[in-house]
């Protein structure tokens, strides 16, 4: 008897010490698609790393764009939807969710399902702010 249950106390130990150490890999993995403090735009985003994957604008806010974030490496995580990013037509990040399937803001207020597919390489363009030129000083 007293060897079952020091078998059981292994194979409960164990057990909590696997759980435990799940839990810990899958806030890290989702860590890396959180924006750090500070990053308020698309540019600041793009900087920080996130591995981005598609994008579609929507029509709830007009003129609004959705990033999809690429997850697909961490499916061991269970998400039911990739981490998604709502940006104005500015390039200012709006809102943000670790997972756009059990967000019913980013479902059905968004409508992210719904929104016209944009090449995400044009964002660079579509959020760049047309540089103004300087004043030239009149000669005298």
């Amino acid at each position: 008897m007293a060897i079952s249950n020091g078998r059981s106390i292994i194979v409960i130990t164990m057990m909590f010490v696997l759980a435990v150490a799940y839990v810990i890999a899958a806030a890290a993995y989702q860590s890396r698609f959180a924006p750090a403090p500070g990053v308020k735009t698309y540019p600041q985003l793009k900087a920080q790393g996130v591995p981005l994957l598609r994008t579609v604008r929507v029509s709830n806010p007009a003129n609004h764009v959705v990033v999809f974030g690429d997850a697909t490496s961490g499916m061991w995580t269970l998400p039911s939807g990739p981490p998604a990013y709502l940006f104005d037509e500015s390039g200012q990040l709006i809102d943000f969710t670790h997972d756009v399937g059990d967000s019913t803001r980013f479902q059905n207020e968004y409508k992210v399902y719904s929104g016209t597919s944009i090449d995400i390489q044009a964002l660079d363009s579509l959020f760049t702010v047309p540089e103004t030129p300087k004043p030239v000083a009149a000669e005298k």
